[in-house]
């Protein structure tokens, strides 16, 4: 096993180890003792509302480029991105998996590429201004530093990327590639162990993916400039998502008897969410639980009844991870498939 991944699991441990000492297990037994079965199948229904949610951003996407894909194929293909995600100890992950399926079927790597990377790209920036602009919009969340912080930290996010894509465009990559492999090589020159080719390998993968970055982004930003209102049209589908994911929660909750501000949750979600994908653990374990229990809480909401939602929201991703896999046996794309570096490579 890899230290990185050693690392993780023993933060898994150490959160799990967290939740445990926090939780009444009499009555969080209890939670799961009075479950309401119609709130359940609800939540668990819920989730492909959701995947088609993303998928429908992720088919508008693939039509501004010329890729006219059927909507029932991408939604086919996003439950085996989750199973790439969530049940394989590989580098192939579920975006991979969704791209190179989609670039194959439109004869187009990078086409799917861009699609995908904006897909999430445009996730990740909506939920950045949501995190700095929830905790605005009520007066007992304001003091609290635990919103904040990730506001402060979710502001600078944005100047940066706002910073780069404004710097971006007229910086010449191909001396940023020769200047990358030329600072990875003075790193590595003379060295056979140790921190100098860590630190060689470090510096080449952080330049390869800066510069992959900002190609797909060149790429995207060249798509939505010639068709504004589609750029609205993507941007309105992020938000009806994260509205959706406010739905979500608040399902699970309901499943366990508890009937929580729907409003209030959506405030605080942002910063839960940022928290929880924060790369310490695998697949977030124990990392996304005890930020639910925490930012919820926020919110008045109980640690036993959040616990419970939160194994339900793990349990619904798992589910989606199965279907998955069991749409793979079915689809005769394997990793290592496709021919995804010609285009400039995934990672």
């Amino acid at each position: 096993m890899k230290r990185r991944t050693l690392l993780k699991w023993l933060a898994a441990a150490l959160f799990v180890g967290v939740l445990w000492r926090v939780v009444d297990w009499s009555e969080l037994a209890a939670v799961f003792r009075g479950v309401d079965w119609r709130y359940a199948g609800a939540a668990l229904a819920f989730s492909f509302a959701m995947v088609a949610a993303s998928c429908w951003k992720w088919w508008v996407i693939l039509r501004l480029q010329g890729l006219a894909l059927p909507f029932g194929l991408l939604y086919r293909w996003y439950f085996i991105g989750y199973f790439y995600s969530n049940f394989l100890p590989s580098n192939v992950g579920g975006d991979v998996a969704r791209a190179a399926l989609a670039g194959r079927r439109a004869n187009s790597y990078a086409g799917a590429l861009v699609s995908v990377f904006a897909e999430r790209l445009t996730g990740l920036l909506c939920l950045l201004a949501l995190a700095v602009a929830c905790p605005l919009t009520h007066a007992s969340l304001r003091r609290l530093p635990a919103l904040w912080i990730p506001a402060a930290a979710a502001l600078g996010v944005l100047a940066v990327l706002g910073a780069a894509a404004v710097f971006g465009r007229r910086m010449p990559w191909g001396a940023w590639a020769g200047g990358v492999e030329g600072l990875a090589a003075r790193l590595a020159a003379g060295a056979s162990t140790g921190w100098r080719i860590a630190a060689a390998e470090l510096v080449r993968k952080t330049g390869d993916r800066v510069g992959l970055a900002f190609a797909r982004g060149a790429q995207l930003w060249h798509v939505l400039r010639a068709r504004p209102g589609a750029a609205l049209s993507v941007a309105g589908l992020t938000l009806l998502f994260y509205a959706m994911t406010a739905v979500n929660v608040t399902f699970c909750y309901r499943a366990f008897g508890v009937r929580p501000d729907t409003l209030m949750l959506l405030r605080v979600l942002p910063a839960a969410l940022i928290v929880a994908m924060l790369p310490l653990t695998p697949g977030s374990l124990g990392l996304a639980e005890g930020s639910y229990v925490y930012y919820f809480g926020l919110t008045g909401l109980g640690v036993e009844a959040t616990l419970a939602a939160s194994v339900l929201l793990r349990l619904k991703v798992l589910m989606l991870g199965a279907i998955g896999m069991a749409v793979q046996a079915f689809e005769p794309w394997r990793p290592g498939g496709a021919p995804v570096s010609a285009d400039g490579g995934m990672s």
